[in-house]
């Protein structure tokens, strides 16, 4: 089984990989496209986050914190606003 070290470097990697190949595409709505653009930028934030507290070596946090994003952008893939290509 893998560590909370190992198994944050793997999300890290995942998530990377999808706000490379992610589409965005944004709503005809104005109201909906701005909560679009709200949640693509908390998600990157959280992003960011678990990237922070990987360095800081809390990995249990940083697994949260990526755990949040993956959420946000499942949610966004969800209502249709983003896709991205599931291959590894």
């Amino acid at each position: 089984m893998n560590n909370a070290k190992d198994l944050l470097e793997k999300y890290i990697k995942n998530t990377e990989k999808v706000f490379e190949k992610m589409k965005i595409i944004p709503p005809n709505d104005i109201s909906i496209r701005s909560s679009l653009e709200y949640n693509i930028s908390l998600s990157k934030n959280y992003f960011e986050d678990s990237k922070y507290y990987f360095n800081k070596g809390e990995y249990i946090t940083g697994i949260v914190c990526i755990a949040y994003c993956e959420g946000i952008l499942d949610a966004c893939r969800n209502f249709g606003w983003i896709k991205w290509d599931d291959e590894k």
